[in-house]
């Protein structure tokens, strides 16, 4: 349905899902063209920016903080250096069955 020129629309009501509310990363992940690491803390914008999979929700007077990239390379730095296991995503070869020339 068309509406006339120079008529208004009527107000949209808020959508009770859409109310912003903080959320912790739980894992890496993408909101906002910006990557968020495990345990950023930020503000999306309502239930349908909100993912279970790697995030939970917050109290609203939890500060905010962003991971930066050399915050992140500095930290697995230190982890590697104190001898801790590596994080997710690395893997070593098992000696006795993936290394079949034992080099």
């Amino acid at each position: 349905m068309a509406t006339a020129p120079g008529a208004k629309t009527p107000p949209v009501a808020p959508d009770s899902k859409q109310r912003p509310f903080k959320v912790r990363a739980t894992q890496l992940g993408y909101y906002d063209h910006i990557r968020r690491r495990e345990g950023d803390v930020f503000v999306v914008s309502g239930e349908r920016a909100f993912s279970a999979k790697w995030m939970e929700r917050v109290d609203s007077r939890t500060p905010d903080s962003l991971t930066t990239g050399s915050v992140a390379l500095r930290r697995a730095h230190d982890e590697l250096v104190s001898g801790k296991t590596p994080r997710q995503g690395t893997s070593f070869a098992d000696e006795s069955s993936d290394n079949p020339l034992g080099a």
